[in-house]
This record gives C-alpha cells, sequence and structure tokens, in this order.
C-alpha cells in the first residue's frame, strides 16, 4: 500500500504538472497528510467553496471525502478506477477499491456494475497516461490509470487528474461510482 507521504508527494507533482486540477491535488495533498480528527476543519478552511460549506454542514460531498481518504476497512470492494499493470507481452486489467486502497483482478472485458460486456475506452491526448472505460450497457463509466504509459502513479491520485474526462463523461449521460475524493 501506498504512504500518506507517497501519495501526496505524488499530488504535489502532478499539481505542477496539471494546472487544470491544481486546486483539488494541493487539497488532496494537505488532506492524506492530516489526521482523521482534523479534516473537516481542513475543509472548511482550504477546499473550494462549495465542498468547504458541506464540510461546515456537514453533508455530501464533505462527509464521503472526509470518511473515505482515511478508510481502510473493507467488507466489499468498490471499484474507483481501473489500473493496467505491465504483464508479459501486455497489460493486466486491475480494479482499485475505493475503501481498502487495493488493486483486485478482474476481467477487463466485463463491468463491475453490471457485469456486461459492452466496454468501450476513450482517451484524451493531453492525459495519455489515462483512459477512460465505459459500460455502454448501464451507462456509468471509470478512469483507467495505465501505469505502463506511467510508472509512477498513484492510482487514486492521478485519477483527480482526470477530471476533464470525467465531465466529458458526466456531458455524455454517463454516471461514475462511486465519485473520486473531488466528488466528482
Amino acid at each position: 500500500m501506498v504512504s500518506g507521504e507517497q501519495r501526496a508527494l505524488r499530488a504535489r507533482h502532478l499539481a505542477e504538472r496539471y494546472p487544470h486540477a491544481r486546486e483539488v491535488l494541493e487539497l488532496y495533498a494537505r488532506a492524506v497528510l492530516s489526521k482523521p480528527e482534523a479534516l473537516r476543519q481542513l475543509l472548511i478552511e482550504h477546499a473550494p467553496a462549495a465542498l468547504a460549506e458541506a464540510a461546515r454542514e456537514k453533508r455530501e460531498p464533505a462527509v464521503s471525502f472526509m470518511e473515505r481518504l482515511h478508510a481502510r476497512v473493507c467488507t466489499s470492494h468498490t471499484p474507483l478506477l481501473g489500473v493496467l499493470r505491465p504483464e508479459g507481452d501486455g497489460a493486466a486489467f486491475l480494479l482499485f477499491c475505493d475503501t481498502c486502497k487495493e488493486e483486485y483482478s478482474f476481467p477487463r472485458e466485463a463491468c463491475p456494475h453490471c457485469e456486461a460486456g459492452e466496454i468501450a475506452w476513450y482517451k484524451n491526448e493531453t492525459i495519455p497516461h489515462i483512459q477512460t472505460r465505459v459500460c455502454e450497457s448501464c451507462r456509468r463509466y471509470l478512469q483507467v490509470i495505465d501505469m505502463g504509459r506511467e510508472p509512477r502513479a498513484v492510482a487514486e491520485v492521478d485519477e483527480l487528474v482526470a477530471l476533464p474526462m470525467d465531465l466529458w463523461a458526466v456531458e455524455h449521460g454517463l454516471e461514475k461510482t462511486p465519485p473520486n475524493l473531488a466528488g466528482v
């Protein structure tokens, strides 16, 4: 498992590289290093206005952000994103659990939500190591981090860079479950 310090370092690196995600990545870097009991105050003082207000009022998406950031116990895997890891002559497809922060195997041709096999892949050339994986059956999507293209990637941090891809997906009527730590 990647430490909080490693996740914060990666978030700061990505904030410099991808200005469109700077604010959320800088907040993430601070939040991942905070103690759980100090997280709400950090959000109130440093989060974008809507998230800060939600933290003040103890409502979504701040509540989920606070619960998920330091979660460790997992009763059932909830896929936040996908990961492609170099393996042999290709890449293994894994899902990254939103709760326990561990990767687990899953068939590349199936949807983790409805188990259908109508999968489409989309890319944004400005973020070459991330792809959007869409199930045409249930209209859900998740971001997939390609570790072969970016070996230093930290999946849950790099996924925050995909905000333009998330906006594209939402504009096309797609749903992401669960949302990432930025609430998207």
